[in-house]
């Protein structure tokens, strides 16, 4: 039996504000969210800082996702975390290739969710929770709310890489650092997105995405 295998690479990007007066003042950041794991992979890794102070930077090989990976399900969690001195929006868009032959793996049979918001330190600037809104239907951990289509027997979530075709929305909310901006241990917010293929009969074949995830001004947003 071939190998099928599905890859992704995330980024970031941040947007500024300020002119070249005032070239230091940065008022959105997002980095790494401390390191990413996986489990229930068959030959497949996840690599990636484990430093909040360190950029987004993650590389995913879900590895064999046929029958031969016997595990129920391949997840990987990437924590991200985000820092701001304004109201923000998080924005996700993923380019990329998958095979031709629609029996092979599609960006939708990868689930794609983001949930588990909470303070890094001291420096956060705490609002009220619910002031934070992740966007459905991204608002859920694909590996709990995955069912099977009962005509194409294939698995599927309420959201996938699909749903981020174009840059969309997943998590807006209020000032999330306080005091002065500079990347920090103790001074924003962090965030888990979540990635889950399911082991299946898929045709042979490879696919591979680039996620970038970009932070910038938001919605005004009450703290």
């Amino acid at each position: 039996m071939k190998t099928n295998a599905f890859s992704i690479q995330i980024l970031f990007c941040l947007l500024c504000i300020g002119g070249l007066s005032n070239a230091f003042a940065q008022t959105f950041d997002i980095s790494s969210g401390g390191a990413p794991t996986i489990t229930g992979a068959l030959s497949g890794s996840v690599t990636g800082s484990s430093s909040v102070t360190t950029n987004l930077s993650v590389t995913i090989n879900f590895g064999q996702v046929s029958p031969l990976n016997t595990n129920n399900i391949v997840k990987v969690i990437v924590p991200i975390a985000v820092r701001s001195n304004a109201a923000y929006r998080v924005t996700a868009t993923v380019t990329g290739s998958v095979d031709a032959n629609l029996q092979a793996i599609q960006g939708s049979d990868v689930g794609f969710g983001a949930n588990n918001f909470r303070a890094m330190g001291n420096r956060s600037q705490v609002c009220n929770s619910s002031s934070h809104i992740f966007y459905t239907p991204f608002n859920n951990d694909p590996a709990t709310t995955r069912t099977i289509n009962g005509t194409t027997g294939r698995a599927q979530y309420p959201s996938t890489l699909n749903n981020i075709a174009l840059a969309t929305t997943i998590l807006s909310g209020p000032r999330l650092t306080q005091g002065s901006m500079n990347r920090a241990t103790n001074n924003g917010y962090i965030f888990d997105t979540i990635f889950v293929v399911t082991p299946q009969f898929y045709a042979a074949g490879t696919a591979s995405g680039t996620i970038t995830f970009t932070i910038s001004a938001g919605p005004t947003a009450p703290c």
